[in-house]
C-alpha cells in the first residue's frame, strides 16, 4: 500500500475548504453542514473546523480563552457523537442533543459533530432532523461522512461540501444563476437538450457562486434539489423546473423537496 501521509494536508488547499474557512472567519458559515471526505482526513478536518468555529475571532489561533481551552482530549464545547466507521445510535443522538442545548463553557457557541453520518440508522437520523434544521442559537452542527449517502431528509436541511484527499483543478468555477425572466428563458432554451448530469453540473457552479455571496441556505437548496432529482431519475425539464422555482420564484424548500421526495 502506498504511503499517503505526504498527501494528508493537501485537502486544505481545496477551494471548498478555503471558501468554508473564509466564511467561518467572516461569520457567514452555515450552522448546519455536512462534509463528505475520505476517512483518512476526517479527524483532521473535524479539528481544523472546530478550532475556527469555536474561536471568538474565527481564526482558530488568536489566543482567546476558547483557543486556550484545547487539550489533548479536545475542547469542552466540541460535542462528538459516534466514531469513524461507527455511527451514533438513537440513544447517543438524544444525549448529543441534550448536551448541545447547554450553554457553552469557553467558546462563543458549541459545535456538535456527528461521525459516520452516512451510516446512521433511520431512527437515529430522524431524531436529528429538528436540530439539523434549527441548531441552537449558539451552536453549529457538523455531519461527517465518507459517502454522499445521507438520508435525504437530513441532506435537505444542511449545506453539503466535498473534500478530496488530493484536490484537483476540475471543479467548475462559480457562475451566477440567471436573474431576469429573459435570462431564464435563454437558459431554459439553451439547456433543453442537456443531460441531467449537465444540468446538475451547471447548478453546482451556481451553488458555488451563492456560497461566495454567503447565501449558504439557498446554495444548499440548489444542490439538494439536484441530488434528489438524480436520485429519482427526473427528466431534464423537471430539474429545470425545480431550479426555476427555487431561484426565480422563491419557492420554499418544503414544497420543492416534498415534490421531489414524493415523485
Amino acid at each position: 500500500m502506498p504511503d499517503i501521509s505526504p498527501l494528508l494536508n493537501e485537502w486544505t488547499k481545496s477551494p471548498e475548504w478555503l471558501a468554508l474557512s473564509s466564511a467561518i472567519s467572516d461569520g457567514g458559515a452555515p450552522q448546519s453542514l455536512a462534509a463528505v471526505m475520505p476517512a483518512q482526513i476526517s479527524d483532521d478536518f473535524r479539528f481544523r473546523f472546530a478550532r475556527q468555529a469555536l474561536c471568538f475571532s474565527g481564526t482558530g489561533d488568536d489566543g482567546c480563552g476558547s483557543c486556550a481551552s484545547w487539550t489533548s482530549d479536545g475542547h469542552p464545547d466540541m460535542i462528538t457523537a459516534g466514531k469513524q466507521g461507527e455511527p451514533p445510535g438513537i440513544a447517543d443522538c438524544l444525549d448529543f442533543q441534550w448536551r448541545m442545548s447547554l450553554k457553552p463553557v469557553f467558546a462563543p457557541g458549541r459545535l456538535g459533530v456527528i461521525m459516520s453520518a452516512d451510516n446512521l440508522s433511520l431512527p437515529a437520523a430522524n431524531s436529528l432532523l429538528k436540530i439539523a434544521e434549527e441548531p441552537p442559537a449558539k451552536g453549529r452542527i457538523l455531519f461527517i461522512a465518507e459517502r454522499d449517502e445521507l438520508i435525504p431528509t437530513i441532506r435537505s436541511r444542511v449545506w453539503m461540501v466535498r473534500i478530496d484527499l488530493c484536490p484537483g483543478e476540475s471543479a467548475l468555477a462559480p457562475k451566477a444563476p440567471p436573474k431576469s425572466g429573459a435570462e431564464w428563458a435563454e437558459w431554459l432554451g439553451a439547456t433543453k437538450k442537456h443531460t441531467l448530469e449537465e444540468i446538475a453540473s451547471e447548478a453546482g457552479a451556481w451553488a458555488r457562486c451563492l456560497c461566495a455571496r454567503n447565501e449558504w441556505k439557498l446554495a444548499a437548496s440548489v444542490e439538494n434539489a439536484m441530488f434528489l432529482a438524480k436520485k429519482r431519475h427526473f427528466s431534464v425539464s423537471m430539474a429545470q423546473d425545480a431550479l426555476f422555482a427555487l431561484l426565480m420564484e422563491g419557492a420554499g424548500d418544503g414544497k420543492i423537496f416534498g415534490d421531489l421526495r414524493e415523485a
